[in-house]
């Protein structure tokens, strides 16, 4: 899967590693998504977006981030368009993290991510545990591969994911039996 990863202005914010953190987050996603379903994200480009403005709402986000940002550019095409944010997030005000759609067979799997980022992230290894951050991309994830949120207050699915790091069997034959579906256009 071909990932193009985004940093918005408070990511990018007095942090020189922001480029390093984001490819990481994607490759710790990637490193999990590989071990349990056989799916490698490859991160084809990290760049900065929107470049100035600060968009608090992730609703506001994606809006903006589907009308502007193409799946393909001068650069190559991707599947996956992930734009992370540094802004704090609500999740009682639809600020929490979100997916362009619940992908399946029929419609194609999701192209569009926005994910929070509440702390720095530094890459440490395949093996790593997850920590926060991308478990909550590990998460959104799973509905691009069209897992959706269930009961099961010990699956990763469950809307109040913490950190877990479990899919639930059901989820889990979800996204194994989405992973050869083509994605949206």
């Amino acid at each position: 899967m071909r990932v193009k990863a985004l940093a918005d202005p408070r990511l990018r914010e007095g942090n020189p590693r922001w480029a390093e953190e984001v490819g990481g987050l994607v490759e710790a996603a990637s490193d999990y998504f590989e071990r349990e379903f056989g799916i490698r994200l490859l991160t084809r480009k990290v760049a900065a977006w929107p470049v100035m403005d600060r968009i608090i709402s992730t609703p506001s986000l994606m809006s903006r981030l589907k009308a502007e940002v193409p799946l393909r550019d001068a650069e190559g095409a991707y599947d996956l368009i992930v734009a992370f944010t540094g802004e704090s997030v609500n999740i009682y005000f639809g600020g929490r993290a979100r997916v362009d759609r619940i992908g399946n067979c029929r419609e194609g799997l999701g192209n569009y991510v926005v994910s929070s980022v509440s702390a720095p992230f530094r890459y440490r290894g395949p093996h790593a545990e997850p920590e926060l951050d991308v478990v909550a991309l590990i998460h959104e994830l799973g509905h691009i591969f069209g897992a959706e949120h269930v009961q099961d207050s010990t699956s990763i699915m469950h809307e109040n994911f913490d950190y877990r790091s479990d899919f639930d069997k059901r989820s889990r034959e979800i996204v194994l039996k989405n992973k050869y579906c083509p994605f949206g256009k």
